[in-house]
């Protein structure tokens, strides 16, 4: 389970990577909603990957109690 979570994490620090090009371009084009949205984009992912990174530290310090 932890592999697929830490895998899980990487694929969406990779899209949070993603998004982060995506405002660049739209700072060219002067785009200020797409700018918003995906600040929003970008804030969620960061929380969801926070969330999963404290699940696994959580089963890890489990898992060393548990022994």
């Amino acid at each position: 389970m932890e592999h697929l979570v830490s895998n899980l994490i990487k694929h969406l620090s990779n899209r949070k990577i993603k998004e982060i090009e995506k405002i660049e371009i739209f700072k060219e084009k002067e785009a200020k909603d797409l700018i918003l949205i995906t600040s929003g984009k970008i804030m969620e992912l960061d929380n969801i990957i926070q969330n999963l990174s404290e699940m696994i530290t959580y089963e890890t310090h489990f898992k060393t109690d548990k022994k």
